[in-house]
């Protein structure tokens, strides 16, 4: 009786840690978008030639990364943009020194930087793409199979180390 006790406190404990991998493994394989790359979000970048080196998809994030306290970002309509007003925004984000922001659904996307900035260049238009699914994985012949196990091959990493942790009862 205590060996059944033992093992429904192993798999209680163990849920928890199995949904914190799960999720880990499925943000961190999000594709993210350092704004300006390596300049980030200032001044004197060209954020339209920075865009058209890009491509963006639904589910993926924009990294705003910019010098606190003397920049924002402000996600605006296309007349707010096109006029460099913040008066409206959609969003806005002024507290520390960088913004991840969600593309949730397919479209245009607007974000300036208020306080004049938006003059110098601090605006940025993007479309977001419904994301395209995955190309089906060519069939494995059972030659191209021998000498390994055809499961590995298709389970990636963290879900291969979410199973074999808690098979091993590490949480």
């Amino acid at each position: 009786m205590e060996t059944l006790g033992m093992h429904r406190r192993l798999a209680l404990g163990a849920s928890p840690a199995i949904l914190l991998l799960w999720i880990l493994a499925v943000t961190v394989s999000a594709t993210k978008h350092d704004v300006g790359g390596k300049k980030g979000w200032a001044p004197d970048v060209n954020y339209t030639e920075w865009a058209s080196h890009e491509r963006f998809f639904v589910d993926e994030w924009l990294v705003f990364y910019y010098q606190k306290g003397m920049y924002d970002v402000v996600q605006v309509n296309a007349t707010d943009f096109d006029r460099c007003s913040a008066e409206n925004p959609i969003t806005k984000w002024n507290r520390g020194h960088s913004y991840a922001f969600h593309l949730e659904k397919p479209g245009h996307y607007y974000f300036i930087c208020s306080n004049g900035y938006c003059y110098h260049g601090m605006k940025l238009s993007i479309v977001a793409e419904e994301a395209t699914p995955p190309a089906p994985a060519p069939e494995l012949s059972p030659a191209s199979c021998s000498g390994s196990f055809p499961f590995t091959q298709s389970l990636s990493f963290p879900v291969f180390f979410t199973i074999a942790t808690s098979l091993a009862g590490i949480f």
